[in-house]
């Protein structure tokens, strides 16, 4: 009987610490840090495939001039760009200031041969 008491008070204790607002504050904190985490781990694949891509086409923009490569390296730096950039320019045939002619078919294709294009 004795037992049973004690269990069923440190059960409501620990009830009523968890619903403090520090241990809301940390748990908020914690839960933060495991989604970012979740979320870096989710984007693993996705970046060493635009690392992939960066390694494959570098060799053919070494003639490029510098804020054409920054334009480059900042299209790759992540899928949502990257997207938009194909869309744009690779299946919408707009006009891009920083590359063109051969240089963008060669670099459409390359982005076509990857998985990180969205379908749709």
């Amino acid at each position: 009987m004795l037992r049973g008491f004690i269990i069923v008070a440190e059960i409501i204790i620990l009830v009523v610490i968890l619903r403090s607002d520090f241990a809301q504050y940390i748990f908020k904190d914690l839960q933060k840090f495991l989604a970012d985490w979740f979320v870096h781990v989710a984007e693993i694949p996705e970046q060493n495939e635009l690392r992939q891509l960066q390694g494959k086409t570098s060799p053919t923009f070494e003639t490029l001039r510098p804020f054409q490569k920054e334009y480059l390296t900042e299209i790759m730096s992540s899928r949502t760009s990257l997207n938009r950039f194909y869309s744009q320019y690779c299946l919408n045939d707009d006009k891009n200031p920083y590359i063109y002619g051969g240089t963008l078919h060669y670099f459409c294709d390359e982005i076509q041969r990857t998985s990180l294009l969205d379908s749709g």
